[in-house]
């Protein structure tokens, strides 16, 4: 038999090999079984097995194997650890063999949950310092489940992900890592699901990969200018199964600096971030405690989808020098070494709560920021008129969305800003102070989306079938637009914004001359307000809001002399008008003067007004 033919014959022999169980049953870190360290070599001559004993069978048996855990109570360090079994490791342990079950939840059946806020069994290591993992998973197709607390002086995390398609579930421990051995290839198709853990990272090599239903504090997805991004990472989806809360991370820097965010997202490429809820406690109705003022922060990655989260308490007051300033960002999107491009934002809830009324204190919404010209945010789209496109703000204490002076072809569209503190969009001058951006002849000033011209609503009236609005666009010469129009039951303290509600959007093209104009009938009604963005289409630069203009309610037609009043005098002057056929006489809007207006004035006028 040849080599290729030895080594098929191992690996169906492999496949076809009947399951196992493996049953631990003491807790020192010891070895002493002999032979082909096979599960048929257990136990060694002291007749008990422990973990490395079982993990090693495993890896030397062909098939699937499960180690159990049936440690007896008398066995445990009870001064330190009361509630469950710490396994002191002399090193690091290691899964080589795919189809590895580790279940850890099973010693909960053979003594019962005495660890009501976690699992039953943990690891310790305390040996000199050292940046392994407590567990190595260098093989494919293995579960780890119920892992409680790891503690001592590895500093790795407990768990290293390091094959395929694994699985890490029900565990309430700290870091839990996937990364590829440098150089790669790419290790794909792990899940890491129904735990609690500190920190989530995927780091470089690491494709594929998939974080579900977690209560974490934190989640790094990042790779490095050394090596391949990491692709096509997934946390959080879209049902709320696979929902992760991620909150509770970060520190106090130099100073008194806050730092952290909840997400990051760095040097990596098409990482999805969906349906999460960040910055709040799990049931979406607080501020989780925190000192980060990050939600999710994106930096120098390509591609990067942040979907359906719901992101609140993002708010954090600095100490020492930074004392009393906020720091606060649910996104914040940029470029530090390289670009952060294509990053697209939608359907997101920013300084809500879950039950969509109550507000959770946020500083500030999305801000795209980065650190020079060359390092920018190209091509960052925030929101989107399709359905479920638009993100909603809610009740922030300053901006809504802060584009940078430096940034420009950020897309802001289709979403609803209520309540902020300050401007809904800011876009911020080459060198000026913010607050709204004047418009200026032919568009020419610079900075953040190029300080885009924002519309001007001339006028608002309303029709049968909503409300019929005219404006203008007075900016650069001979390019598409699209104006999006929002209605808000009020206008804002300064004259601009908000936009509570997205009506629609009209295209405009400018003429030679900088000059464009929009009529568009829109689903508004009297005594709202309406504002207006303006959007360059071959870069996707969004303007400031517009000015508000009210809805001013139809004409009363009982009120024909509009003297404020109804009376005769009304009935004489419709009379003239009507008997000469007089436009003005059209009182029911149907293009013509007969009988219908005589109907609906009368109507009017008998019911003492409108």
């Amino acid at each position: 038999m040849n080599r290729t033919t030895a080594s098929i014959a191992l690996v169906l022999a492999a496949a076809h090999a009947p399951a196992q169980n493996i049953t631990v049953d003491y807790i020192q870190d010891v070895s002493d079984f002999g032979g082909a360290h096979t599960v048929a070599d257990l136990p060694g001559p002291d007749g008990r097995i422990s973990f490395r004993e079982a993990l090693a069978a495993a890896d030397n048996t062909p098939g699937p194997q499960t180690i159990l855990f049936a440690i007896p109570r008398d066995q445990w360090d009870t001064r330190f650890f009361p509630n469950l079994a710490v396994i002191e490791l002399d090193g690091p342990l290691s899964i080589v063999g795919n189809q590895t079950t580790v279940d850890f939840t099973s010693q909960t059946i053979f003594t019962g949950d005495t660890n009501p806020n976690g699992n039953e069994v943990g690891l310790a290591y305390y040996g000199p310092p050292s940046n392994a993992a407590y567990l190595y998973v260098y093989a494919s197709d293995c579960t780890i489940r119920g892992l409680d607390l790891t503690t001592g002086n590895a500093f790795g995390g407990a768990i290293n992900i390091r094959g395929h398609r694994n699985t890490v579930e029900r565990c309430t421990t700290d870091v839990v890592k996937v990364e590829a051995d440098f150089g790669g290839p790419p290790i794909t198709g792990n899940i890491i699901r129904n735990n609690t853990l500190s920190t989530v990272e995927i780091l470089c090599w690491a494709d594929d990969n998939i974080v579900v239903g977690n209560r974490l504090t934190h989640v790094r997805v990042e790779g490095s200018q050394y090596c391949v991004y990491p692709m096509r990472n997934r946390i959080g989806g879209p049902s709320p199964e696979e929902r992760n809360t991620i909150s509770g991370y970060g520190r106090y820097g130099e100073e008194g600096l806050p730092t952290g965010s909840q997400v990051d997202v760095v040097w990596a490429q098409d990482t999805v971030v969906e349906g999460n809820y960040i910055g709040t406690t799990p049931d979406g109705m607080a501020r989780q405690p925190q000192i980060g003022p990050g939600g999710i922060t994106v930096r120098d990655a390509i591609g990067t989808v942040i979907r359906g989260n719901l992101i609140a308490g993002l708010r954090t007051v600095g100490g020492g020098h930074y004392q009393g300033v906020l720091f606060g960002d649910a996104i914040a999107v940029g470029g530090t070494n390289s670009s952060a491009s294509g990053t697209i934002i939608q359907g997101n809830t920013i300084g809500l709560a879950a039950d969509g009324v109550t507000i959770i204190p946020t500083l500030r919404g999305v801000t795209v920021a980065s650190a020079t010209a060359l390092r920018r945010a190209p091509q960052t789209t925030i929101g989107g008129t399709g359905p479920g496109q638009g993100n909603t703000f809610r009740g922030l204490e300053t901006f809504g969305v802060f584009v940078a002076s430096l940034e420009t072809g950020v897309r802001i569209s289709g979403n609803t800003f209520a309540g902020c503190g300050r401007n809904p969009i800011e876009l911020i001058p080459s060198s000026g102070s913010d607050g709204p951006t004047p418009n200026d002849p032919g568009d020419a000033d610079s900075g953040s989306n190029d300080l885009m011209n924002y519309p001007v609503v001339v006028s608002v009236e309303v029709v049968p079938g909503g409300a019929l609005i005219r404006g203008t666009l007075a900016t650069i010469a001979n390019a598409a637009f699209s104006v999006e129009l929002f209605a808000s039951p009020a206008c804002d303290p300064s004259g601009f914004g908000q936009a509570h509600r997205f009506l629609g959007a009209a295209p405009v093209t400018t003429s030679a001359q900088g000059m464009g104009a929009f009529e568009v009938l829109v689903p508004a009604q009297a005594g709202e307000v309406i504002t207006a963005t303006a959007t360059l289409l071959t870069t996707g630069s969004t303007s400031e809001l517009s000015a508000c203009t009210p809805v001013a309610a139809p004409p009363c037609p009982a009120d024909f002399n509009q003297d404020g009043g109804v009376d005769g005098q009304d009935v004489e002057a419709f009379f003239l008008a009507w008997q000469d056929a007089d436009p003005s006489a059209d009182v029911n809007s149907d293009g013509g003067v007969d009988g219908g207006d005589a109907e609906t004035f009368f109507v009017a006028w008998e019911a003492g007004g409108c």
